[in-house]
């Protein structure tokens, strides 16, 4: 698990930021908050995103890229096991609301991520977001597998 900061210049994250609140949509009651259709790697909008990350994307192809929109509300435990690597970039993220890890036994690992990184971990753990306070907060999940 590895995390990475200060990934885009502010003027390009508020541009992403922009884009990404145009297409964010209710994709019914078993997606929490609003979430885009996991192409949004073909968008042109966000090959800049894509071109700064591509150091991390060596050896791997995406499988699903989406966004995700939420105010305060949280998603439940779950793995990405068809894939090999996730990764997360935190758009909008002014609490630092990372992802919560379950560790073996009952203990959790709670990583912080501050608005403009990008947190990579293997797919399979199992992971969520917590319920949190009242704000926006915006991110983009990539699902990668092996080349």
């Amino acid at each position: 698990m590895r995390i990475y900061k200060n990934i885009l210049l502010k003027k390009d994250r508020l541009k992403l930021l922009k884009f990404i609140k145009t297409v964010v949509k209710n994709l019914g009651p078993n997606f929490p908050g609003l979430q885009t259709d996991p192409n949004l790697h073909t968008h042109k909008e966000i090959l800049f995103l894509l071109r700064t990350i591509k150091k991390h994307l060596k050896g791997y192809t995406i499988q699903k890229c989406w966004a995700n929109f939420s105010e305060g509300n949280y998603m439940n435990w779950h793995a990405h096991p068809e894939c090999d690597i996730s990764m997360v970039y935190y758009l909008k993220n002014k609490s630092d609301i990372g992802t919560v890890f379950k560790k073996q036994g009952l203990g959790v690992n709670v990583k912080k991520c501050p608005e403009n990184s990008l947190l990579i971990f293997n797919s399979k753990l199992v992971h969520s977001v917590p319920y949190h306070l009242k704000e926006d907060r915006y991110s983009i999940a990539f699902d990668l597998t092996k080349i």
